[in-house]
């Protein structure tokens, strides 16, 4: 949830939805506009200088000032084409609006899946690193063995290339974090460490069957909501051209004033100074446009077809969405049934092996082979977790039902790594003994008759 605030505060897809949604917002507005009144003022002063001359006579300098100002307020009383417009103006805004939403859960899924790809990334850091401490105890034992005579060169070079190859995986494991962590500090547009966090906890199992889903992607559904305003505003736009060939009917009123000293044509200066008010109504009647009103219509219609064959194929990709979205889910929540009885299952060889190797039934590598199925186990039990948590906030967010409170629901199934029980931690187990150390590992074969001698007794 930190992350994901933070997110919403600096992520640059989601504040320039959030700038779109409000721009798209102001259509509502725009079409309204067109069913209330009108108002203008026009004012102006004018000055006239010159020489004139009336019935012959000398030239004489005139000098004549005016000034003139009206308010006009036209309401509009039947105008389809604004009516139209206005039903536009609320379907943009509504298709703003779904648009925001949809990039909301757009941003929740981007967050999870960055934030679970970043932890998954450092358990495959200690997986790798688990295998390279094993492996290089494997090459110390072989090179020993060898040394004193029970071994053969053939497994030194074997562990050697073993151990090359752990080394590199463990390389590349590390830059997986640091370009996973890269992709997590560009959400939030800072530098970020978080704690390891695993998903501890089992998910709540999905409710209700396929056919239900899909009946509420029909209704909820981002992608078809924007769709069918998107659909909404074209049709709209088709009302808008045909009205174009309607009469209009508006009211009028107009109130003026004006003045003036006098006239550049007449000798006399007559100031003359009006008040005037004017109000009817005002009717007008399309006739002819060159063409472009029917034109303008038959555009709106194939734009409206479109905007219907868009719609068909979101509610397709809703209901592709919804199917795999409820099958990953439940693939994903099997995974995990199955690979926490391979991890348990994985413990109980791990202990076994270190028994036999104990004992002298079993040898190192059989021990070693046990650890690195059992870290392999948690590292893809670790994944399938973090798909399952994926896969159900896809699923709810094919039918329009997801929300911050989904990832706090995660975030209680969160424990930190340090807190994690200890048998769920890839601690490698050691192999190299003292007794190897200071005079060579005892054969098996010694080991076995001294097993045998104590069961014998």
């Amino acid at each position: 949830m930190e992350i994901y605030l933070k997110a919403r505060q600096n992520d640059t897809q989601y504040n320039a939805a959030r700038r779109l949604r409000d721009a798209g917002e102001e259509k509502r507005t725009q079409g309204l506009a067109g069913l209330l009144p009108n108002v203008n003022v026009v004012g102006g002063k004018n000055q006239q200088m010159g020489d004139a001359s009336f019935s012959d006579a000398p030239y004489e300098h005139r000098d004549v000032s005016s000034w003139n100002w009206s308010l006009q307020v036209t309401q509009p009383l039947v105008r389809w084409g604004n009516v139209a417009a206005y039903a536009q103006g609320n379907a943009q805004t509504l298709q703003a609006q779904e648009q925001f939403s949809l990039a909301e859960h757009e941003l929740i899924l981007r967050v999870a899946q960055a934030y679970f790809d970043f932890h998954v990334a450092q358990e495959g850091v200690q997986v790798a690193r688990a295998q390279e401490l094993a492996i290089g105890e494997q090459l110390t034992l072989a090179e020993r063995t060898y040394s004193v005579g029970t071994g053969t060169v053939t497994d030194v070079h074997e562990s050697k290339a073993k151990h090359a190859l752990a080394k590199a995986q463990y390389v590349a494991a590390e830059n997986d974090v640091v370009i996973k962590q890269v992709e997590l500090e560009k959400l939030v547009g800072e530098t970020l460490t978080p704690a390891p966090m695993r998903l501890m906890q089992d998910l709540p199992a999905v409710q209700g069957g396929v056919d239900q889903w899909l009946t509420a992607a029909v209704s909820g559904n981002p992608q078809i909501r924007i769709q069918q305003a998107a659909l909404d505003v074209a049709h709209q736009e088709v009302n808008k051209s045909y009205a174009a060939h309607a009469p209009t009917l508006d009211l009028v009123f107009n109130k003026g004033g004006s003045y003036s000293s006098g006239s550049m044509s007449s000798p006399a200066d007559l100031a003359t100074r009006v008040d005037s008010f004017q109000r009817g109504i005002q009717f007008n009647i399309p006739l002819f446009a060159g063409g472009a009103t029917q034109s303008k219509a038959r555009e709106a219609l194939a734009l409206e077809e479109k905007a219907r064959d868009d719609l068909l194929g979101a509610q397709r990709q809703a209901s592709s969405a919804v199917r795999q979205a409820y099958a990953g889910v439940v693939s994903s929540q099997a995974q995990v049934t199955a690979l926490e009885a391979a991890v348990e299952a994985g413990r109980n060889s791990v202990a076994s092996n270190k028994i036999g190797f104990t004992i002298g039934t079993r040898i190192n590598p059989d021990v070693l082979n046990a650890e690195q199925q059992l870290y392999s186990a948690m590292r893809d039990l670790s994944k399938a977790r973090a798909e399952a948590a994926m896969q159900g906030l896809k699923l709810k967010s094919s039918v329009g039902a997801l929300s911050s409170d989904d990832l706090q629901a995660l975030d209680q199934l969160l424990l930190a790594a340090s807190t994690a029980s200890g048998s769920t931690r890839f601690q490698p187990y050691s192999i190299v003994s003292t007794d190897v150390a200071d005079s060579g590992e005892p054969s098996r074969s010694k080991r076995k008759e001294e097993n045998h001698d104590a069961r014998t007794r």
